[in-house]
């Protein structure tokens, strides 16, 4: 137990979700964008969209209505737009399936939904307010629940610290799709092909499943993973329907929009977390390959939303930064652009796909030779609310479904790369989120600390 005026508004948003009762409920959220320090809670699904098999299901209040679908990513995104109520807040997962020969059919590639209530938690509103209701009936109800909250008393789980363990004690009970040769094999294969395109770049990913195997809520391992993992830019939770859930914590925004302005991370460049500057500067700044992986992502970004924006507009707000996660550290910049008049975030999302691909495009089909879906590892997750929102990379995550957890790695490779270095960075990503899942399964407290490394092989 802590003081409620001496714990954070994550925590109090985190202590209000769990005690709504709607955590586990179809369509309900929470998402935290570090970001801009907001908490969004939604509860109480009163629309929603799902695209998936060529179908729009369009559920409005309980009644459902389905058509055919475009291929088109243009058009399919500006469609479910048109679904969705003008004044009312969205969160939104996207698959990168919708691109791929893998799909898992029992998951939506794209939904939507849009709550009856919505809470908002920040530092300036710690204990919570209301910033949507659907009616004054149910902006009452949000009070009340918001007054029995501050009536609670406050747990909050303890930050103790401890050495993390060796990545094949974490990975113990997962079972990888592919074993660490076959993948190395890949990693190889693709540092040769790009020799032959020095400017290029490819991702590889690797997939991981183990059985739940626990009681505990599903939400309780979203605060565990999200408590430990750092300076992450989003993290999120989402039931997407019953035994399905949605959680993740991601280093970056693929955009987010405030007003008519554009703001984009660039997260490329990564090694082991560690608290030594002199270690961070010579993995980080004082090597080739980590620069020119970090400029050339930067690049192609900023290319991807030219179209969009006011001629001369974008331009870098900062430069090469560290991001310390809970087991990794990358270099970080942003840029920023004006959006041209009409432009919204879902012309915006049309345009971004595939974002975890390769260049050049003729590369595409050997960075994703993997056959397992991906199901949403590498797409979206997201909120808006009139003119204001984003969407952020979904990496970092699990998919819990019927009794099962579902999670991926990725890597991206450049010429200059090595193989052995790439397989040690899957498994340094993959880490944090392991180590998550482990306390959960075992039901004991959640701790933070530095960890080892293992060698593949």
């Amino acid at each position: 137990m802590i003081a409620r005026e001496e714990s954070s508004y994550w925590e109090r948003a985190c202590h209000f979700f769990r005690n709504t009762g709607f955590a586990e409920s179809e369509g309900s959220y929470f998402i935290h964008n570090k970001n801009t320090e907001t908490v969004k809670i939604g509860i109480m699904c009163q629309v929603s969209v799902s695209v998936s098999d060529g179908r729009v299901s369009h559920t409005v209040d309980g009644q459902t209505t389905t058509a055919g679908a475009s291929r088109s990513d243009e058009s399919i995104f500006k469609r479910v737009e048109k679904l969705l109520r003008k004044d009312a807040p969205c969160f939104f997962v996207v698959s990168p399936d919708i691109h791929r020969r893998s799909a898992d059919r029992s998951l939506p590639h794209i939904r939507l939904v849009q709550p009856a209530l919505e809470f908002t938690f920040s530092p300036d509103q710690g204990d919570g307010e209301i910033t949507y209701a659907q009616d004054p009936a149910g902006e009452q109800q949000g009070r009340v629940m918001l007054r029995s909250s501050l009536e609670q008393s406050l747990s909050v789980q303890p930050n103790d610290s401890t050495d993390l363990k060796s990545f094949s004690e974490l990975a113990t009970g997962w079972i990888p799709d592919e074993d660490d040769e076959s993948f190395f094999k890949r990693l190889e294969n693709a540092i040769s092909v790009l020799q032959d395109h020095p400017d290029g770049k490819m991702t590889l990913t690797r997939a991981y499943e183990r059985e739940s195997a626990t009681t505990r809520s599903p939400f309780e391992l979203y605060e565990l993973h999200a408590r430990m993992n750092g300076e992450y830019a989003c993290s999120h939770f989402s039931c997407i329907r019953e035994n399905v859930f949605s959680l993740g914590t991601t280093p970056e925004n693929v955009l987010e929009i405030g007003g008519r302005t554009l703001s984009v991370d660039v997260v490329a460049a990564t090694c082991r977390s560690s608290e030594s500057d002199e270690y961070l500067a010579r993995e980080l700044y004082g090597n080739p390959k980590q620069i020119k992986e970090h400029r050339s992502s930067l690049k192609s970004r900023q290319n991807r939303f030219v179209p969009f924006c006011e001629e001369g507009s974008i331009r870098v707000v900062q430069d090469m930064q560290v991001k310390k996660l809970r087991n990794v550290c990358h270099l970080h910049s942003v840029f920023t652009g004006e959006l041209l008049p009409q432009v919204t975030i879902f012309d915006l999302m049309g345009s971004v796909f595939p974002l975890l691909g390769a260049r050049p495009k003729e590369l595409l089909a050997l960075a994703d030779a993997e056959m397992t879906p991906h199901r949403y590892y590498g797409g979206v997750v997201g909120h808006l609310h009139l003119e204001s929102g984003g969407c952020f990379l979904n990496v970092r995550n699990a998919l819990l479904k019927d009794g099962l957890i579902h999670a991926k790695v990725g890597v991206g490779v450049i010429a200059e790369s090595d193989a052995h270095s790439e397989l040690l960075e899957t498994q340094d990503k993959l880490s944090g989120l392991l180590e998550a899942i482990q306390l959960w399964v075992a039901s004991v407290p959640c701790e933070t600390g530095a960890g080892n490394r293992e060698e593949p092989f």
